[in-house]
């Protein structure tokens, strides 16, 4: 079964706000480091599998609500955010190519690009982070998309051929 319409909607907002919450919820110490960066990875879900959504505003929405939830520098996340969104978007055509572990394997510069921003704007704004804690969530990242891909897949209802 294929979602369409009103449904599609509600769950790109529903799966944009659980990835925000995600993101917020606090972690042990130990695994704070390693938190995957939940926000670029629904984001680059969508950006992959729906044309019909306005992925790039969503993005750009979800962005201003972590930078005001986080309090960073406004701007931060939106433009970190709407890259993923852009590049995953123009990529589209290459990434429905590939098997699952493939694509995962081409994300890893998504992921990358994304912690290298917020790497660059913080560093620019005095924001100084340890090494791990700016790096390590790639490989997170890239060990959940997967599992994300797979869970968001049942959830929408399987890949619409019809594009």
């Amino acid at each position: 079964m294929i979602i369409s319409g009103r449904s599609l909607h509600f769950a790109f907002i529903f799966s944009l706000l659980a990835a925000l919450l995600l993101q917020l919820i606090e972690l042990p110490e130990l695994l704070s480091g390693a938190r995957p960066l939940w926000l670029p990875l629904f984001v680059a879900y969508w950006a992959l599998t729906e044309s019909r959504t306005h992925i790039l505003l969503g993005a750009f929405i979800l962005g201003v609500c972590a930078d005001v939830c986080f309090g960073t520098t406004l701007g931060q996340h939106e433009l970190g955010l709407v890259l993923v969104a852009y590049f995953v978007t123009r990529l589209r055509p290459i990434f429905v190519l590939f098997p699952l572990w493939q694509a995962t394997l081409a994300l890893i510069p998504v992921w990358v690009g994304y912690s290298f921003l917020m790497f660059w704007i913080d560093g620019i704004t005095n924001h100084r982070a340890d090494a791990w804690l700016r790096w390590l969530p790639v490989v997170s990242t890239s060990l959940f998309w997967p599992l994300v891909f797979a869970l968001m897949e049942l959830v929408r209802g399987g890949r619409n051929d019809d594009e």
